[in-house]
């Protein structure tokens, strides 16, 4: 067991900034609890070489690595947490349009995907299939392996949430959270409720499910919205 039989909290994260967001909060409220932040860096949840195997293999091996990686026990994990981008993969073909003369293959829009071309466009429309598939079928999962788990989202990205920005730019990504931390004067779950999509119900459980509907909806993945702030509330039930 690490740290002195603390029970493990692994966050599987597409990249750094979840983290540093996110981690500092965690640990100071969940000092029960190792807190172990583990970013894949890419989409998981769609990639042209693995598209074909199963969702669930594709993360229970990357929980498998992490064990193996960090030294864990299988009984050292409480549960794991799993926090994605939407990007809007959940707009249907019609809200995919083409502008031939925009700079950059793809760019996130209010109300759609704007592409650079009919080829891109049936690219696409593909990545939107097979991602958002493979999220539903993680969204409803218990369980990971035998491991406890849940899914969370930023929407379009955790970039979009925090600054309002549809297509951030890469470089400066790190910088301006680090930044909006040293700014801000409230604890970041706070500030991430006032994107939280529905109303707490009395059921984690419930809440959990309706954040999940609204935002596999319509154009929703495009919208400024989060369902983070409910890692904060389950944490709290595992109490």
């Amino acid at each position: 067991m690490t740290n002195a039989q603390k029970k493990v909290v692994i966050l599987l994260v597409e990249g750094d900034t979840d983290e540093t967001l996110l981690i500092e909060r965690l640990r100071q409220l969940f000092k029960d609890k190792e807190i172990r932040f583990e970013p894949y860096r890419g989409d998981i949840f769609y990639q042209i070489d693995q598209k074909a195997k199963p969702i669930k293999k594709l993360i229970g091996d990357k929980v498998k690595e992490v064990l193996i990686k960090r030294r864990f026990n299988s009984s050292d994990i409480l549960v794991v947490l799993h926090i994605l981008d939407t990007d809007g993969c959940f707009v249907g073909p019609n809200n995919i349009t083409i502008d031939t003369e925009q700079s950059g293959l793809t760019k996130y829009l209010e109300g759609c995907i704007s592409v650079s071309s009919e080829t891109q466009k049936g690219k696409m429309e593909e990545r939107n299939t097979v991602r958002s598939r493979n999220i539903k079928i993680m969204k409803s999962a218990a369980y990971i392996s035998t491991f406890s788990y849940q899914l969370y989202y930023f929407s379009r990205n955790l970039e979009h949430v925090l600054f309002n920005e549809m297509n951030p730019e890469k470089g400066s990504k790190m910088e301006k959270v680090e930044n909006f931390l040293d700014d801000l004067t409230i604890p970041v779950e706070e500030f991430l409720n006032q994107f939280m999509p529905v109303s707490r119900s009395e059921s984690c459980e419930d809440t959990y499910k309706a954040s999940w509907d609204f935002i596999s909806e319509d154009i929703n993945s495009l919208k400024r919205a989060t369902n983070v702030p409910l890692i904060f509330d389950h944490l709290n039930e595992l109490r």
